[in-house]
């Protein structure tokens, strides 16, 4: 099968070899994985207690012991230390939604040979609440600030803190590296350790990250929801609408950032499509938009505006129409709304609005969820590397959002922003993976390289996979060239 090797930008390379960090001795631990358990971790700035503490095997490519426990007042978190062949670093696992679980889904890492094999100490958090239903569900943040501190900013810091302190238990020694890897809700993890807590990391990989939390959730979602319905509440964008538009989309834009006609847009950010080239000719019913159609679409590229016509945020991509009907963004919108953005529970009934006086209530949390800040400066000094990554066809998260920050960094820093910073994004990937583009990307294994070594990350490879079996590849050079 001939496999697309197409770059992200526009030309033509030749695979990459992956970078990988050599290898670190194996540490053993100088005690049993049952002594841990029902003790206590001291730290003021993270009071810890171990519940539990067991070998695990069974299913496992190595034998690990499993420590479970929680940092006051509720932080729980699950703690993987290999028994065999630890190779002295610690990866943290952001978790997605509005998290309230323990997931062990590590993103960026697809064919890491140290992640496969079990060398990492691996850690995870449900950052201070207990909701299985992460993706919606925002009842434990009713009128509960320590939980939104949380979840906000304190819960991935204080459970690194007491991670470390247990491996340092087990195995008679200090990790020698520590990483993070997450995306959505884990990407903006990600970057708030990087603004707040410098020293926790050595290097994060932060994916579609979520970064204006408080606009994402409220005014992104729920404007791009509200323009899916007609009037009456029924459905305006149809699938087979969106059908339509996507197709139309692909016609003007295919080529746009790879210069080949793939099915699959290389840079929506250079796409210029009009929306008004589907709208029914006279006679016409079928494989066409109304008027109206049109128009939403227009208005969801855009983004939401506020009374003025302000813009208020970024809009959707092209090339993403497909998962626009994905998933309940409105419910999400309308659940963060009611007890996450204020101290108080707003009532039942409460919507979204798009004027500026509600857009400006809505971030009146802001300091504790959103991971805005350009300064990063103390992580740098300290020899942090970051690597940001983002799939062109998010309907979740939009891209320009990431896009956007990394060029306040790169502004910031100036040409010093390409010894610690890497952009890449991933043409018609979906939030987090989906989508045509290949998306099965290794990240960690760049990283590793990059602090450990000094190799810094260049071109990568995307991979699609069916049953296990890759059945694409793509190259993805750094979107903004170091």
């Amino acid at each position: 099968m001939t496999l697309a090797l197409i770059a992200a930008v526009g030309w033509l390379f030749a695979l990459p070899t992956p970078a990988a960090a050599r290898e670190l001795p194996s540490v053993k631990p100088v005690m049993a994985c049952g002594d841990l358990a029902e003790k206590d971790v001291f730290s003021a700035e993270a009071p810890a207690r171990i519940v539990s503490a067991k070998v695990v095997s069974a299913g496992s490519i190595a034998p690990y012991c499993e420590v479970r426990g929680y940092v006051a007042p509720q932080v729980k978190f699950e703690l993987r230390l290999p028994t065999q062949n630890w190779r002295q670093r610690l990866l943290y696992s952001g978790c997605g939604g509005f998290c309230g679980r323990v997931d062990f889904r590590i993103r960026a890492a697809e064919g890491c040979a140290a992640i496969d094999n079990s060398e990492f100490a691996v850690v995870a958090s449900d950052l201070g609440h207990d909701t299985p239903d992460g993706n919606g569900d925002t009842v434990w943040a009713a009128e509960n600030r320590q939980g939104k501190i949380d979840y906000g900013y304190r819960g991935v810091h204080v459970v690194t803190v007491a991670a470390k302190a247990i491996i340092a238990r087990f195995y008679g020694r200090p990790q020698t590296y520590a990483y993070f890897s997450g995306c959505s809700d884990g990407g903006r993890e990600g970057l708030m350790e990087v603004q707040r807590y410098p020293a926790d990391f050595d290097g994060v990989i932060a994916g579609a990250p979520v970064i204006h939390d408080t606009v994402n959730n409220t005014v992104f979602h729920a404007w791009s929801d509200r323009q899916m319905q007609a009037a009456d509440g029924s459905a305006l964008l149809t699938h087979a609408a969106l059908e339509v538009l996507h197709k139309a989309a692909l016609a003007a834009c295919d080529t746009v950032g790879d210069g080949t006609a793939d099915g699959i847009i290389g840079d929506p950010a250079a796409c210029r499509f009009d929306p008004a080239v589907t709208v029914c000719a006279a006679g016409q019913s079928t494989a066409c938009l109304t008027p109206a159609q049109a128009a939403a679409a227009v208005a969801i590229y855009r983004g939401p505006t506020d009374e003025k016509g302000r813009s208020l945020y970024f809009g959707r991509p092209v090339g993403s129409e497909l998962s626009w009907d994905g998933l309940p963004y409105g419910a999400m919108a309308n659940s963060f709304l009611r007890y996450m953005v204020s101290d108080t529970i707003l009532p039942e009934n409460a919507r979204v609005l798009f004027d500026r006086a509600s857009f400006d209530q809505y971030n009146a949390l802001a300091s504790i969820y959103n991971a805005t800040s350009p300064d990063i400066d103390a992580f740098v000094a300290k020899g942090g590397r970051l690597i940001v990554w983002h799939g062109w066809a998010d309907p979740g998260v939009p891209p320009m959002s990431t896009v956007d920050y990394v060029q306040r960094l790169r502004t910031r820093f100036g040409a010093s922003a390409g010894t610690f910073l890497r952009l890449y994004m991933l043409p018609g990937v979906g939030h987090c993976a989906g989508g045509d583009g290949p998306d099965r990307i290794n990240l960690v294994d760049a990283m590793m390289a990059w602090v450990e070594d000094g190799v810094a990350p260049a071109a990568v490879t995307a991979q699609t996979k069916v049953f296990g079996r890759t059945t694409a590849e793509r190259t993805i050079r750094p979107y903004f060239q170091p």
